[in-house]
């Protein structure tokens, strides 16, 4: 078309068809943005409503010229149905049904407004389908595993010059003679080799005798481990070659209930022939385009499964092994885990799962649902199990990290992460998984690039953008971040643990009171959420507030009464007060027993110690815990070292500790006292005692002055 001197462009609604598929050569304009991912479920796809897609289509009709090829695709009715609320009103039995008339009237706004631009109806239009729906007819909920023509009868409307009104073709047609027809009416050239036939002699009612439509489906081997299926359709009849081969008589049978395959062994076998020949004409059954590895991994995340090696032990593309029609069953348990997985009952979606196979579409569902459930050993089972039977699928590695993640085996999920991300660079869930484990490790920058990255992949999800924009906000660019999250939905942002943090991001980039709203309101929104009322206990400590802090924190602990951090932080607020002593070396010495000796714990036990006068065990438990100390919990403990030290210990080594401490606060730059920090943020808390330890320790005269106030 682009040869014959058309302005040719593509608007399509979903990532299957972005321009890697190859599907965008000789288009001038290729339009293929998608918007990000909202949700996790496994059903959703990366596209954008029809709305979306005419809204693109009209702005570019404003400077189109008057002589275009233009493809518009619309991907409304596919599973999951969720039609916008006015057609789900309309049709609330039948969402399937309230999608296709959503399309439809898209359709006729994209119709009204081409007529509005070019009213001289020398516009030739073509609607089609790449398949139908089957709506559990022959067991099928969708498409892709079966051949009937539930899924394979589309319509074929066409309208334009050379083309008579009212006119219905009543023979076999099918989808490769639509590029030919649209070829001739053009009056372009054709295209060589091409398979179908120009439609133009069946619209002039000249009949083509002996046409015949080929089908397959390989879907049933690469996702589910079943034999693939091929088939032929004339006018009258249907043949199937599956392990139990099916022919149906559509004159008498058009629902393709009665299987005339064993009564009619001579039919079967002359079909089967033809179907042999034109098997025996045709390429290999293996992948004719050779996919980025980015576009392999989305395939897999939208269920459009693409491996180099099949699910089954058979070979690909050779019949044979478990019969489709065999478990069709299996699809409906899929389809309900993925919905029981929607609405937050992973348990009972494994319980479906149970006994719906181990091809590959399964297991992926049965990680899902593991994942969902909380139980990280079946989901690393499930996932080595689909990397044994698709090592490169970059989604088996992806879900392996994630399940090594839940187990805190940080360094086997980075390699799992890793290898998702040698498979599939653009790969968002194993790029995040990267971003939070560099983060685990105090890495900050590294896991803002990690972040950024998956942020900037063809269908990102909410957890890259929000956690980028924590990222941003610690590094001071708190606008940027406030503009990234103005751009994700408030429901992707009204999770608890989205709230905490966010805060802890808006508490040390310095944004102490845009923390606190947002804690607040989360509160407010989940006034039995520990973990929230332990960051506002964090925030209130760092506005100065420690008794309104300690009862945020007191609050947390009667929520939770077994909850670490809740332990650990009461006992924090008891030692920076001064009350009820005993008490908080109980909490801190039993969060401690019960997590081992953690940094951040040992600091609150050996603060809790220093309270309580007990220099030696302060010393000893500040020590132990200094050694892989994030920075400023290192700098506390060799602030605590040297208040120990003071009272007691060699005055050189208590100089030294405290020197050591505001280097490692960044607090060693103005001789006068001042701790300045590059962040903007208050200097430490023990900022003034550390002064005043300093002028103490300089007071036996045997350090010149200027040395005692570094």
């Amino acid at each position: 078309m682009r040869s014959a001197g058309f302005e040719t462009a593509a608007f399509v609604g979903t990532v299957v068809l972005e321009r890697e598929s190859g599907l965008a050569r000789g288009f001038d304009t290729y339009d293929d943005q998608m918007p990000p991912r909202w949700g996790k479920s496994a059903l959703r796809r990366a596209e954008r409503s029809a709305t979306a897609v005419v809204d693109a289509v009209d702005a570019w009709m404003n400077t189109a010229p008057d002589r275009f090829f233009l493809w518009v695709h619309l991907y409304d009715p596919h599973a999951p149905y969720d039609p916008p609320p006015q057609y789900a009103r309309e049709f609330p039995s039948d969402p399937y049904a309230g999608e296709i008339a959503f399309v439809d009237a898209e359709l006729g706004r994209l119709l009204e407004r081409m007529n509005e631009r070019w009213p001289d109806e020398r516009t030739l239009v073509a609607v089609t389908s790449d398949h139908g729906e089957s709506m559990f007819d022959h067991g099928e909920p969708t498409h892709s595993y079966g051949i009937y023509d539930s899924t394979q009868w589309v319509p074929l409307l066409m309208q334009g010059p050379g083309l008579p009104q009212g006119r219905v073709v009543k023979e076999l047609v099918r989808l490769i003679d639509v590029a030919p027809t649209v070829l001739a009416l053009s009056n372009a050239e054709s295209l060589p080799g091409a398979a179908g036939h120009s439609l133009l002699p069946l619209v002039e009612g000249v009949p083509e005798p002996n046409r015949i439509a080929y089908l397959e489906t390989l879907g049933t081997q690469l996702d589910m481990g079943w034999s693939p299926l091929f088939g032929i359709r004339t006018e009258r009849h249907k043949y199937i070659r599956a392990p139990r081969p099916e022919l149906y008589d559509l004159l008498h049978d058009p629902s393709e209930t009665r299987n005339l395959a064993a009564d009619a062994e001579g039919l079967t076998q002359e079909f089967d022939a033809i179907l042999e020949t034109r098997l025996a004409d045709a390429r290999p059954a293996r992948p004719n385009l050779t996919p980025s590895d980015q576009k392999k991994a989305q395939l897999e995340s939208l269920g459009y499964v693409l491996s180099t090696e099949p699910a089954s032990s058979e070979a690909l593309g050779v019949t044979g092994g478990i019969d489709p029609k065999d478990e069709m069953g299996s699809l409906t348990a899929l389809g309900n885990a993925y919905g029981l997985i929607d609405e937050k009952r992973p348990k009972e979606a494994l319980a479906i799962l149970e006994d719906a196979g181990d091809g590959f579409a399964v297991r992926l569902a049965r990680i899902t649902a593991a994942l969902a459930a909380g139980d990280s050993s079946l989901t690393e089972r499930e996932a080595r199990a689909a990397i044994d039977s698709t090592p490169d699928s970059a989604k088996g590695h992806s879900y392996l990290g994630m399940a090594l993640e839940r187990q805190e085996r940080l360094t086997e999920a980075e390699e799992a992460h890793q290898e998702a991300v040698r498979i599939a660079p653009g790969l968002c869930e194993s790029l995040l998984g990267l971003g939070r484990i560099a983060e685990a490790r105090g890495r900050t920058t590294e896991a803002g690039e990690f972040y950024a990255r998956a942020w900037e992949s063809h269908a990102p999800e909410a957890e890259a953008g929000w956690r980028l924009a924590a990222v941003w906000m610690e590094q001071g660019r708190g606008e940027e971040a406030d503009a990234l999250l103005a751009g994700i939905p408030d429901s992707e942002l009204a999770p608890a643990n989205i709230a905490v943090h966010l805060a802890t991001a808006e508490r040390r980039g310095g944004r102490l009171p845009d923390a606190l709203k947002r804690i607040w309101g989360a509160r407010r929104a989940h006034p039995r959420n520990a973990d929230l009322a332990l960051e506002h206990g964090r925030l209130l400590e760092a506005g100065g507030s420690l008794e309104r802090a300690l009862a945020a924190r007191e609050r947390a602990l009667v929520l939770a009464p077994k909850d670490l951090a809740a332990r650990n932080d009461v006992a924090w607020s008891l030692a920076r007060l001064g009350q009820d002593l005993d008490r908080a070396l109980s909490l801190a010495e039993g969060a401690v027993g019960q997590h081992g000796a953690v940094p951040e714990l040992l600091d609150t036990l050996a603060t809790v110690r220093l309270q309580r006068g007990d220099w030696e065990q302060a010393l000893e438990i500040a020590e132990r815990g200094t050694p892989g100390a994030r920075e400023e919990t290192r700098a506390h403990l060799l602030y605590i070292q040297a208040e120990a030290l003071a009272h007691g210990g060699p005055k050189g080594r208590a100089r030294d500790a405290l020197k050591r401490a505001l280097d490692a606060a960044g607090q060693a730059q103005d001789a006068a006292g001042q701790l300045p920090d590059a962040a903007g943020q208050p200097p430490p808390f023990w900022h003034d005692a550390a002064l005043a330890l300093a002028r103490t320790l300089g007071s036996d005269g045997t350090s010149p002055p200027d040395e005692v106030d570094r």
